[in-house]
């Protein structure tokens, strides 16, 4: 029998539609024979002998693999160094997780919106006036302000005047940011579309009338959706570009195809799951086992 362990963020398992996923796939190991224990990041208690750090443990577990649902990548790169077999790598983590490094890595391969990377700012100052013109004179108006990082649409802002973007800059106060061409043609919908290994699972198409960002954390609802053959390709090229074992990438309606918005490679899935049917726990159980040696 095969043993893996499950890494999630210890501080979300009071978070039902995220720890709802680890339960998941404790269930579909039980249908595969395999048993996946949870353990959350700060669980791992650190020891340190011949100038190494270690965690004792894996030493009583001895895990086959390890499904990192985590983006702890301290934890998740000392995990690979050991020599656990990681899904998803931790590089696959680092880039999702960044939305400038996600761009970054996409932006020859798959359609985005325009993309401009914001200064890098140790703590809050407001751009000048010229920066914020030649922004919108690239962008158009309103444009998209996001920060690098974050979840659930909550760190992704409308800018539709100097003030309002300094005013969101003053509040992000030194994080990590981007500016992005408002996709009016997608406002309140886009797709996800969920993929393991390199096989498309299916997509449902998120609504929200009363807001641009259409996530469900938001408000948004959720349907099944047919993909068209450009849809897939775009999913499937960025999903494979990132390296990615199980992600879920989203899309935008652009005027002229479909636009990558993000991927990720800790999906929540347990909505797209009871939308569709699809036991994408399952799925990426069978296929974790079978690329294991």
């Amino acid at each position: 029998m095969k043993k893996g362990i499950i890494v999630y963020n210890s501080g979300m398992k009071k978070v039902k539609n995220l720890y709802g996923v680890v339960e998941n796939l404790v269930e579909a190991g039980k249908k595969a024979s395999t048993e996946c224990i949870p353990i959350g990041n700060g669980d791992f208690v650190l020891d340190y002998k011949d100038k190494e750090v270690s965690y004792p443990i894996l030493e009583k577990i001895q895990p086959d693999f390890v499904l990192f649902l985590d983006k702890d990548l301290v934890l998740a790169r000392g995990l690979e160094a050991m020599g656990y077999p990681i899904f998803n790598s931790p590089s696959a983590i680092e880039i999702c997780d960044n939305k400038l490094l996600t761009w970054q890595a996409l932006k020859t391969i798959s359609p985005m919106a325009k993309t401009l990377p914001g200064p890098m700012q140790y703590s809050f100052y407001p751009l000048s006036r010229p920066f914020y013109d030649q922004v919108v004179s690239t962008l158009g108006s309103p444009f998209i302000l996001k920060e690098a990082q974050g979840s659930f649409g909550e760190q992704v802002y409308s800018i539709s005047s100097y003030e309002e973007m300094n005013a969101v800059l003053s509040k992000i106060n030194g994080r990590p940011y981007l500016f992005q061409e408002n996709i009016s043609h997608s406002f309140g919908r886009d797709i996800r579309v969920v993929l393991v290994g390199d096989e498309i699972l299916g997509a449902i198409e998120r609504r929200n009338p009363k807001d641009f960002r259409a996530n469900i954390a938001l408000g948004g609802t959720s349907s099944p959706i047919v993909l068209t053959e450009e849809q897939k390709s775009v999913a499937l090229e960025a999903h494979r570009a990132l390296g990615l074992q199980f992600s879920g990438v989203d899309l935008l309606y652009g005027e002229q195809g479909p636009l990558v918005c993000e991927v990720n490679s800790n999906l929540s899935y347990l909505g797209f799951q009871q939308a569709t049917g699809i036991p994408v726990g399952e799925k990426i159980l069978s296929h974790i086992l079978s690329i294991l040696p």
